[in-house]
């Protein structure tokens, strides 16, 4: 089948052209989106992003001028649009996951203004791994933002605050240890 005709049904609201055009074109809208939501995080929204793309065309068929583009450039940049706006709306719930988690970590960590305090906080964390003893130092003693840990360490910013959140358990228990 041609894309006029793929077209010319798409535009007459007839599913066959959208089963067609799926046949056609559907794998290679599946790859785009997953090259772009191709992060784990992302995975689970390849779907309705597909669903959101394979609407869009359905919708935006009609207006298609083969004067300005291929059919196939049409649908891949509507797809590769669809994905981004995707992404960022993932992005943008992450981040705010993230300040709510930057929000309760800061709620139940309150570290004394006292220099004996801040040292008996560099002798607990002898009792960290190297890499826990890093992220500790940047986020409590030198108020490095976690996004920031995240780049220097190369590692994401949900594992910052993993690490953070295990090496405060290991150092509450090693405090426990050391008062008893």
């Amino acid at each position: 089948m041609t894309d006029e005709e793929i077209v010319r049904l798409i535009t007459a609201q007839d599913f066959v052209g959208l089963e067609k055009m799926i046949a056609v074109y559907g794998q290679t809208i599946i790859k785009t989106i997953r090259g772009v939501l191709s992060k784990s995080d992302e995975r689970t929204l390849c779907a309705d992003c597909e669903n959101e793309v394979f609407y869009t065309l359905w919708q935006k068929i009609p207006t298609y001028d083969k004067q300005k583009s291929s059919l196939a450039t049409f649908i891949m940049v509507i797809t590769r649009n669809k994905a981004i706006d995707f992404k960022r709306k993932q992005q943008k719930q992450s981040s705010r996951q993230t300040e709510l988690q930057e929000e309760r970590i800061d709620q139940n960590y309150r570290q004394e203004e006292n220099p004996l305090a801040k040292e008996k906080f560099l002798e607990l964390l002898d009792t960290l791994s190297k890499q826990d003893q890093l992220i500790f130092l940047h986020y409590y003693f030198y108020q490095t933002p976690p996004h920031e840990i995240a780049q220097l360490l190369a590692i994401n910013v949900s594992a910052v605050y993993n690490h953070l959140s295990r090496g405060k358990v290991r150092l509450q228990s090693a405090l426990k240890e050391e008062l008893s």
